[in-house]
């Protein structure tokens, strides 16, 4: 090995947090600024039975059980198979009440993150997994399901908690996370996210096993090196059913939006394997892209090739970007210029779809509807399917709101 090479794999190493993920204690995610408009009144909207600190996130692992003098609920380690299970999580300070939890939304959420803790887990068998999402959808005016899978460098509390907090943004729904073994230092980048792969088979078996559930959508969100885990899955379902069309395949699966956030995949890969299957299982596939994140730059110079969260076009042939501007349910967000965070520790860059309010406000939209981007007010950046936030995204968007939607005026009669 040249010392050059070894000087940049160290250097590598060295900076890769890549999914903004250092261990933490559990915390919510910031407040989405749709949620802080003062015209905008969305709590009321939600059923009064789930008006509450505590929500359900159920969970696909393949992480061993923690032992009874372990902290944690589930280890670092690999378990036996795939656990399924519903943690209940609860927001906040303890001792929150309701009404606590949403005036802290008009805080301090980014300096100050609120935290939240599994308070505990229930393992399921198949049967009874889908019996409790069906529940848990019966309960809410939101019908869809929301499956989530992580980076590495993080706890099964820590992403537990993370989505319980989207559940609150949300409406509810049923939140779901497929949670894979990762170890918690830097290093673990090299050796965790390339060992992921093995675990492809059971996100689509957990894909699958959502699909039988009363849900009206399934939307799936994949971060950093969670995203080619997603995208192989999604390849090799539409591999098993090589004679249905995409109504089929729709009609199958029910699948909504897909989401790549900061997506640690070699561009080329994403455009030519995962994303063509991809199209042909949902509505739409939206990815989120930034050229300031530091931890997708190392990882471009690593692989020697750019990556879909941090693309350069010069990667592709002039056909293969054609094909990916012909299809208007492909969108690119270019997030670079959003004012802001960008992370909430981790690399600088990397952790926009959480720790940004703007972004997050689209990823909440974006996983709640099937609307395309002009109309959740992004602006065109000039290049065909390719999208950004213009500086009067909050206003046109609470405008917009308000039309669709007159029962969220602030001040429309109760």
């Amino acid at each position: 090995m040249t010392m050059r090479l070894l000087g940049a794999l160290l250097a590598a190493v060295v900076a890769t947090t890549l999914a903004g993920c250092a261990g933490v204690e559990p915390f919510m995610i910031p407040t989405p600024a749709v949620f802080t408009r003062p015209e905008l009144d969305i709590a009321p909207q939600l059923p009064p039975a789930l008006r509450s600190t505590r929500v359900p996130v159920f969970y696909a692992t393949t992480r061993a059980r923690a032992a009874a003098h372990e902290p944690g609920h589930y280890r670092d380690a690999e378990g036996d198979g795939v656990r399924l299970g519903v943690a209940q999580v609860r927001l906040g300070e303890p001792g929150w009440s309701w009404e606590q939890l949403l005036a802290s939304d008009n805080g301090d959420t980014l300096t100050k993150p609120r935290p939240g803790a599994v308070e505990s887990v229930q393992e399921l068998d198949e049967k009874n997994f889908v019996a409790r999402i069906d529940a848990q959808l019966a309960q809410a005016n939101n019908r869809e399901v929301v499956l989530y899978v992580h980076g590495y460098r993080v706890y099964f509390d820590e992403v537990t908690v993370m989505m319980g907090s989207w559940a609150h943004y949300l409406g509810h729904g049923a939140l779901a996370t497929f949670q894979w073994p990762t170890g918690q230092m830097f290093w673990n980048y090299v050796t965790d996210c390339p060992r992921a792969e093995r675990y492809v088979p059971d996100i689509e078996r957990t894909i699958e096993l959502l699909a039988r559930t009363r849900a009206s959508r399934i939307n799936l969100i994949a971060y950093s090196c969670g995203s080619p885990l997603l995208g192989q899955a999604l390849a090799g379902l539409r591999t098993r059913h090589p004679g249905e069309t995409p109504a089929q395949l729709a009609a199958r699966y029910r699948i909504g939006n897909v989401i790549f956030a900061a997506s640690d995949v070699d561009l080329k890969t994403f455009a030519d394997a995962y994303l063509p299957p991809t199209l042909e299982l949902a509505r739409q596939v939206i990815v989120y892209a930034s050229r300031e994140d530091r931890a997708l730059g190392f990882s471009s110079l690593i692989a020697g090739a750019s990556r879909l969260g941090r693309p350069d076009a010069g990667d592709l042939s002039p056909e293969e970007l054609e094909r990916l501007a012909r299809d208007p349910r492909f969108q690119v967000v270019d997030v670079t210029d959003v004012r802001g965070a960008h992370e909430l520790g981790g690399m600088r860059g990397h952790g926009y779809w959480f720790a940004n309010d703007w972004v997050s406000t689209d990823v909440l939209l974006s996983l709640r509807f099937p609307a395309p981007p002009q109309t959740r007010c992004l602006a065109p950046e000039g290049h065909r399917n390719v999208w950004r936030f213009a500086d009067d995204y909050l206003d046109c968007l609470a405008a917009r709101l308000v039309k669709a939607f007159p029962q969220l005026r602030r001040d429309a009669a109760r």
